[in-house]
C-alpha cells in the first residue's frame, strides 16, 4: 500500500512539474532577437569526413564550429567564419573576427577605421587536431582542386607609438620619412604575401604584393610585387608549390593587375601600364610557362583604332588553356583640366523620346556602362585575335568552358524603349563563330528565357507563340518544336498575370548535348534535341499521378552538365500534403523514380562531398530550425550535425496547419493556420491575418525570430498568443485589390464560422509591399479588421502608373500593364480600373486605425504613395501613422536598429487594438522633429 502511495505521488509530482515546467516557458520578446543564432556557410570536407559550419547571434560574437562526420567529435571556434577546407581537406582555413565588444567600445571612443582590430587567420589541421593563428590578414585564398598549399596577405602593420628621445639622428630620419613618398598615388597598396604549407610546415614570405591568385590544380601560385618609391614598379612573379621555385617572369616600370593563372601551371596572363597618370592605358600580356610576350595594345590592328585591353574587363583562360579571353574598350583619355566653378556649371539631364532607356535607368548605368568591354579571344597556339562582342551584341556566352568553336550572343537594344511596358524584354538572339567573330541572327523578337547548350550545337528557348520548347540546331540552321505534340502543358498553369505564362524551366542538358532535360509541373522530361527519339518522363509521369512536383538537383556544384552515367538526384514536393524529401531516377525513364526519404519537413538542396559519396543537408519545419545532417547517398541513418537554437526549448513557440475554404468565386483555397502553444480551444485568442499571394506551399517553413525587414514574424506573435492566418491570393486580371478582398476576406470568414476560439472584434491584417497595397486597399472595402498594417504600399495608381522605380531607374508601366500590378492596360485603355484599385480613392471609407512603414529612400514604391494616403486618411481625421526611416530602403537591410525599432512599433500598435493594452506614447502624441532621435515614445500609459 505504501509502495503504491509512494509511486502515485512521484506520478503526481513528475505531471506538475511538467506542468510547471511548460507554463514557464516565456513569451518572445524583441530582446530575445539579438541572441538568436542563424546557421550558415556549411561545408563538407572533399573527403567526406568532416563538416564545418557557423553559428552567429543577430547581435554579438558568433562561432565555427567543425565536427568529426561519423565521429561526433567536435571543436569549437570562438569568432570564427568563412570556412574553406584544403582541396584534399588535410585542414580547415578560416577567418578569426575581432571580439564585437571591443570593436564597439573603440568605434565608441572614436577609433579611427584602419586602427580598429583586423580579422585573423585559423588554420586547422584536421590528422592532427592542432590550430595555428595569425594575426591581422587581409585574405586568403586556397587552390581549388588540388595542393596542400595556403597563401595570404598580412595587413601592414601598427605604427610603434613608444616615444623616443629627441635626438639628432631621429630627427634625421623623420625628415627623412617625411620626404619620402609614393612616386604613385593611385598605385594600388601592397602587402606582404605569405605562402606556408601547413602538412609540412613549410614557409616563404614576399613582401610587397599587391594581389595574388592560385591555379586551380595548385601547382602554381602567381602574384605581383610593386616597387612605388622612386618610381613605380612592377613584377609578375610565379611560385612553384612542388619544385618551391620563385620566378620572375616580367618586370617594367609601371602598373601591373589582375594576374590571371591558367588552369595548369603552365599559363599566366596579366596587364600592364606604363602610364604614370590616373586614366592608364593597358596592354596585355602572357607567359607560356618560357617567355612573356605581350599580345594586345593600342597598335594591334585586329581590333578597333584606338581601343586597347581594358583594366574592367575579367581575364580567364578556357578549360583546356588554349584560349585566353579578355576584354577591350577604346582606351582612356585624361580627363581636360576644369576650368569651371561649380556655380558656373550646368547640371543637366536631358530625357529624349529617342532614347531606349529613360534618364534616370541610365544614370544607374552609368558606371557599368563607362567600364563597358567586349569580350574577346586571344587563340594561342594559332597566335590568333578574335572579338565577339561589339557595340551590338553585348551579351555573348562560351560553350564548352570557352573550348567551343560556337558561341551564343543576345541583342536587347531594339527593344529597349518596349522594356518600358513590357516584360519580360525582347531581344534577338545570335550564334558568334569563336573562330572567325562572325555573328549570324538565327532568332529575333524572342521574350522567354533563351540560353545555349554546354556543348553549343543547340540554342534553347520556351516559343509563347505555340507554348512549346523550342531548340534551334546550330549545325542543321533548323527551329524544332520538342514539345508541341506532348499532352502536358509546360507553361505554368497557375499564372494569373496579364501576359504569356512562362515555363516551369528546365533542368539542364547531358554531355555532348545528347539530351535536353525540362519540366511540367510534376514531372521530367528527357528531350532528344535533334527529334530523331520521341520525348520520355523520365519520372514516368509518378509526379502528376501522385500529385508531386520532382525537380533535378545537381550534387556537383562545379558541373556543367548532367552526368547520363549517374543516378539523378531529384527533389520531391507534395503539393498536397506540403511534404518533401529526395527520389533518385537514372535517364531512360520507363520507372518510377526511388524514393530516399520524405517526411513533412522543408527539405534543402544538399550538398555532396566532392570526393567521397558523402551528403549533408538540411531540414525544416515551423518548430525545427534549418540544421545540418550528415547521410550516405541513400540517407539510410542519418545524423544530425548541427544545433543551432538550444535555447529554443525556453520559448513558447506554436504550431501550423494547413487550412482550406471556399472563396466568394467557389473555388476552395489553402491558407496557414498558426496557434499558439498550450492553445486552448475554449479560449479567445487575437488574430493577426498577413499575406503576399501564395504561401500554403511554405508550411514547413521555419520563422526565425528576428527583427523585422518589413513584416510581422510568425514566430513571434504565436508566442505572444496571436493566432496567425496566412491565406492564398490568387488574382483576376483587372481587379488586384478586389481579389486580394475577396480571398483575405473570405478565409478569415470561413476560419471565423468554424472556429469560436477566433476574436472576432480583434483581427489585425499586415502586409508589406504588394502586401501593403492589399491592405491599404482590403480596409477601404470592410471594417472586419481592428487595425492593420501597411508597409511601403501604393495608394494611388494613377499616380504611381507614371513613377519611377528608383532603385533601377525604370518606368513603373510594365508594373501595371503586365506583371505585379496586373492591370493589363495603360492608364489611357483603363482609367476607371487604376482608380478603382487605388485605396486614396476611397479614404472616406477607412474605419481601421492604420499604421504605415514608409521610408523616403524606396527604391521600388516611391515614397510619396505613403504620404498620398497618410495626407488623406489625417484630413480625415482618421487614425493613421507613417513610421518613415531616414534614407531606408524598401525593406529594412541589415542588422539597423530601424529593424528592432519596426520590431517593437508594430507589436505596440497591435496589441493596442487586439488585445487592448496601453497605447504608447509615440501612439498618443507623437514625436515632435525637435525631439528626433531623443525619445522613442516607447512609454505605455
Amino acid at each position: 500500500m505504501y509502495f503504491k502511495y509512494f509511486a502515485f505521488t512521484i506520478v503526481l509530482f513528475a505531471i506538475a512539474s511538467f506542468s510547471l515546467s511548460a507554463q514557464e516557458k516565456k513569451s518572445l520578446q524583441v530582446d530575445d532577437f539579438d541572441h538568436w543564432n542563424h546557421l550558415s556557410n556549411e561545408k563538407i570536407s572533399p573527403n567526406g569526413m568532416f563538416v564545418a559550419y557557423e553559428i552567429n547571434p543577430y547581435k554579438g560574437d558568433g562561432v565555427l564550429k567543425i565536427r568529426g562526420a561519423s565521429s561526433g567529435e567536435k571543436t569549437t571556434f570562438q569568432r570564427g567564419g568563412n570556412p574553406k577546407f584544403a582541396p584534399n581537406s588535410a585542414f580547415l582555413a578560416f577567418s578569426i573576427k575581432p571580439q564585437h565588444d571591443s570593436v564597439r567600445k573603440m568605434k565608441l571612443d572614436g577609433v579611427k577605421k584602419d586602427k580598429l582590430p583586423k580579422d585573423s587567420l585559423g588554420i586547422y589541421l584536421t590528422e592532427s587536431e592542432k590550430l595555428k593563428k595569425y594575426a591581422r590578414v587581409r585574405s586568403f585564398k586556397i587552390p581549388e582542386d588540388d595542393g596542400d598549399w595556403i597563401a595570404w596577405q598580412n595587413e601592414k602593420p601598427l605604427k610603434d607609438k613608444t616615444k623616443k628621445d629627441s635626438t639628432v639622428a631621429d630627427s634625421a630620419r623623420e625628415k627623412a620619412k617625411k620626404k619620402k613618398q609614393k612616386a604613385d598615388k593611385n598605385a594600388p597598396d601592397a602587402y606582404e604575401l605569405v605562402v606556408y604549407n601547413p602538412v609540412e610546415d613549410i614557409t616563404h614570405r614576399f613582401k610587397n604584393v599587391t594581389e595574388y591568385a592560385f591555379s586551380d590544380n595548385g601547382r602554381l601560385l602567381t602574384f605581383i610585387k610593386q616597387q612605388n618609391d622612386t618610381v613605380l614598379r612592377s613584377a609578375v612573379v610565379t611560385f612553384d608549390t612542388r619544385k618551391q621555385h620563385v620566378d620572375t617572369v616580367f618586370v617594367a616600370d609601371g602598373l601591373a593587375k589582375k594576374v590571371e593563372p591558367g588552369i595548369d601551371e603552365q599559363h599566366v596572363a596579366f596587364i600592364h601600364s606604363a602610364d604614370t597618370i590616373k586614366a592608364r592605358v593597358y596592354s596585355l600580356h602572357y607567359w607560356n610557362g618560357k617567355e612573356t610576350i605581350g599580345l594586345v595594345d593600342t597598335l594591334s590592328t585586329e581590333i578597333p583604332e584606338g581601343w586597347t585591353v581594358s583594366e574592367h574587363g575579367r581575364i580567364y583562360f578556357s578549360d583546356n588553356d588554349e584560349r585566353l579571353f579578355f576584354g577591350i574598350a577604346d582606351a582612356p583619355e585624361p580627363e581636360p583640366k576644369d576650368t569651371l566653378l561649380d556655380e558656373e556649371k550646368v547640371n543637366l539631364d536631358l530625357w529624349s523620346w529617342t532614347d531606349g532607356k529613360l534618364q534616370p535607368e541610365q544614370l544607374k548605368e552609368k558606371k557599368r556602362e563607362e567600364n563597358r568591354n567586349y569580350l574577346t579571344v586571344y587563340h594561342i597556339s594559332e597566335e590568333k585575335l578574335v572579338q565577339l562582342e561589339d557595340e551590338k551584341l553585348q551579351n555573348v556566352r562560351l560553350t564548352l568552358d570557352g573550348n567551343g568553336d560556337v558561341a551564343y550572343g543576345a541583342d536587347y537594344e531594339p527593344y529597349e524603349k518596349r522594356g518600358s511596358w513590357e516584360m519580360p524584354y525582347y531581344k534577338d538572339v545570335y550564334v558568334v563563330d569563336v573562330i572567325t567573330g562572325q555573328k549570324i541572327k538565327v532568332l529575333e523578337e524572342i521574350q522567354s528565357a533563351t540560353s545555349v547548350s554546354f556543348s553549343g550545337k543547340y540554342i534553347n528557348y520556351y516559343n509563347n507563340n505555340d507554348s512549346a520548347w523550342h531548340v534551334y540546331d546550330i549545325q542543321d540552321k533548323k527551329d524544332r518544336n520538342l514539345t508541341g505534340n506532348l499532352d502536358v502543358p509546360f507553361y505554368r498553369v497557375t499564372h494569373d498575370y496579364p501576359n504569356e505564362p512562362s515555363p516551369y524551366y528546365y533542368a539542364g542538358w547531358t554531355k555532348d548535348d545528347d539530351w535536353f532535360l525540362v519540366y511540367d509541373e510534376f514531372d521530367i522530361w528527357q528531350i532528344d534535341p535533334s527529334g530523331r527519339k520521341d520525348p520520355v518522363c523520365l519520372t514516368n509521369e509518378y509526379g502528376r499521378k501522385n500529385n508531386i512536383r520532382f525537380r533535378y538537383r545537381q550534387l556537383d556544384r562545379d558541373a556543367k552538365y548532367i552526368d547520363p552515367k549517374s543516378d539523378l538526384w531529384l527533389t520531391a514536393f507534395d503539393q498536397k500534403t506540403k511534404a518533401s524529401g529526395y527520389y533518385i531516377t537514372s535517364l531512360g525513364g520507363g520507372e518510377n523514380p526511388e524514393k530516399l526519404i520524405m517526411d513533412d519537413y522543408r527539405f534543402y538542396a544538399p550538398r555532396k562531398a566532392k570526393n567521397a559519396d558523402k551528403l549533408i543537408w538540411q531540414k525544416a519545419s515551423f518548430r525545427d530550425y534549418p540544421d545540418v545532417w550528415y547521410s550516405d547517398m541513400k540517407i539510410s541513418e542519418p545524423v544530425k550535425i548541427s544545433n543551432t537554437n538550444p535555447q529554443q526549448n525556453k520559448y513558447k513557440w506554436g504550431s501550423v496547419e494547413l487550412v482550406k475554404w471556399i472563396t466568394s468565386e467557389g473555388t476552395e483555397e489553402e491558407g496557414l493556420l498558426y496557434k499558439p502553444e498550450n492553445f486552448d480551444p475554449n479560449k479567445k485568442y487575437p488574430m493577426m491575418v498577413y499575406f503576399y499571394r501564395l504561401y500554403s506551399d511554405r508550411l514547413h517553413a521555419h520563422w526565425t525570430p528576428k527583427p523585422s525587414r518589413s513584416i510581422i514574424n510568425t514566430t513571434f506573435y504565436t508566442s505572444n498568443d496571436y493566432i496567425v492566418f496566412i491565406p492564398n491570393i490568387r488574382y483576376k486580371v483587372g481587379y488586384p485589390g478586389e481579389s486580394a478582398y475577396n480571398y483575405v476576406s473570405s478565409g478569415t470568414v470561413a476560419l471565423l464560422n468554424k472556429y469560436d476560439f477566433i476574436d472576432k472584434d480583434h483581427i489585425g491584417i499586415q502586409g508589406q509591399s504588394w502586401g501593403g497595397y492589399e491592405a491599404a486597399y482590403i480596409i477601404t472595402k470592410t471594417d472586419m479588421f481592428a487595425a492593420a498594417s501597411a508597409g511601403a504600399p501604393v495608394s494611388n495608381m494613377t499616380s504611381a502608373y507614371g513613377g519611377i522605380r528608383w532603385g533601377s531607374g525604370m518606368s513603373r508601366m510594365f508594373q501595371y500593364e503586365e506583371t505585379q500590378s496586373r492591370i493589363g492596360g495603360t492608364l489611357w485603355e483603363k482609367p476607371l480600373h487604376y482608380i478603382e484599385n487605388s485605396p486614396v480613392f476611397y479614404a472616406p471609407k477607412v474605419h481601421t486605425p492604420l499604421l504605415m512603414r514608409h521610408n523616403d529612400g524606396d527604391g521600388a514604391v516611391p515614397w510619396y504613395q505613403g504620404i498620398e494616403y497618410f495626407v488623406a486618411l489625417r484630413r480625415l481625421n482618421k487614425p493613421v501613422w507613417l513610421l518613415n526611416y531616414n534614407d531606408g530602403a524598401h525593406n529594412e537591410r541589415g542588422k539597423t536598429p530601424n529593424r528592432k525599432d519596426l520590431s517593437i512599433r508594430m507589436k505596440q500598435f497591435f496589441d493596442h487594438y487586439l488585445k487592448e493594452e496601453a497605447a504608447p506614447k509615440w501612439m498618443r502624441e507623437g514625436i515632435p522633429a525637435v525631439k528626433k532621435g531623443k525619445t522613442m515614445g516607447y512609454e505605455l500609459e
